[in-house]
């Protein structure tokens, strides 16, 4: 019996190979949550919302929800956890004083809050966006997917 020692090299390095790459996808991801309510911004507790540029801080989501009047009658609704490291217990986002961004508490990673694309800082992903749509006086904020 003659063997083949070529063939054994290659299968032992196809063998390493794909024992690699399971090491290689360990990115820290943002949970899925399940994201379905309803607020009524004519309401005295959501009236703010109903100027362009203004936003409020709501529960849900994974780390709360910024909810962003981008012009009238139009809504943005971003988790609050940063992209980078979202499992450290201190990645939660705030809008800075001039109320165009999200930043960081952790990291200083900087975000939009028009489109939720990463300004600066070490994350790379955008915000997670949650869907709205606004019926009548009822604004619906839910899981787009």
């Amino acid at each position: 019996m003659k063997f083949n020692f070529s063939k054994i090299l290659i299968l032992l390095i196809f063998a390493s190979f794909f024992s690699i790459i399971p090491a290689c996808d360990k990115e820290d991801r943002i949970p899925y949550v399940y994201v379905d309510f309803v607020i009524y911004p004519d309401l005295p507790q959501y009236s703010d919302l109903k100027t362009p540029g203004n936003y409020l801080y709501l529960t849900g989501g994974y780390r709360g929800i910024v909810m962003y009047c981008d012009f009238t009658d139009s809504y943005k609704a971003y988790d609050r956890c940063c992209t980078y490291e979202p499992s450290n217990s201190n990645a939660i986002l705030d809008v800075d004083s001039s109320g165009l961004f999200l930043v960081c508490r952790n990291c200083n990673s900087k975000f939009m809050l028009l489109d939720g694309s990463v300004v600066e800082g070490p994350a790379k992903y955008f915000l997670t966006q949650y869907a709205t749509y606004l019926e009548g006086n009822a604004l619906y904020v839910y899981n787009g997917y």
